[in-house]
């Protein structure tokens, strides 16, 4: 399967803070078909919030439903990080407890497919406009379940 997915793992990589962030990768057969990294940040001595920092999948992972027992991948992603910060970030249902920024070509998926809410623009580097959403946690545990329900659950994850 021939792809142009170019990225550069090594630097995201060597940038990465391990004491405060995770790399998560999916890959099936010696194909890499994602990853996402993440910080888990406290907000006070009773709160954390996740951040995703970046999510990134195999272009040739997307088309149609048929004959995609990994995907989909960016979805699986997602799931992966919300049960992370369900797990480490207590917070009241209605707080925020999952946050992520994004280019403005990727506002639908996250709005339309993940069901994260808008919250507005995000802070980002001049020229670059940045799109903020949130999972509360209600809205994180929604979306498992509902994920769980259309696709199962992983029989393996390997730490």
């Amino acid at each position: 399967m021939p792809t142009t997915w170019n990225f550069f793992w090594k630097d995201l990589w060597n940038s990465t803070d391990f004491e405060y962030q995770g790399i998560v990768k999916i890959s099936c057969d010696g194909l890499l078909w994602g990853l996402v990294r993440y910080s888990v940040f406290p907000l006070n001595d009773h709160q954390n919030i996740l951040e995703v920092e970046h999510l990134e999948s195999n272009p040739i992972s997307r088309g149609t439903l048929d004959n995609r027992l990994v995907a989909p991948i960016g979805q699986w992603l997602m799931w992966y990080v919300s049960k992370v910060a369900l797990q480490y970030c207590p917070c009241n249902n209605d707080d925020p407890l999952l946050i992520l920024s994004s280019l403005e070509t990727a506002t639908d998926y996250y709005r339309d497919v993940i069901k994260l809410e808008y919250i507005g623009v995000a802070p980002s580097a001049p020229g670059e406009d940045l799109y903020a959403f949130r999972f509360t946690r209600d809205k994180a545990t929604e979306f498992c379940k509902s994920h769980e329900r259309k696709w199962g659950r992983p029989s393996r994850i390997d730490p």
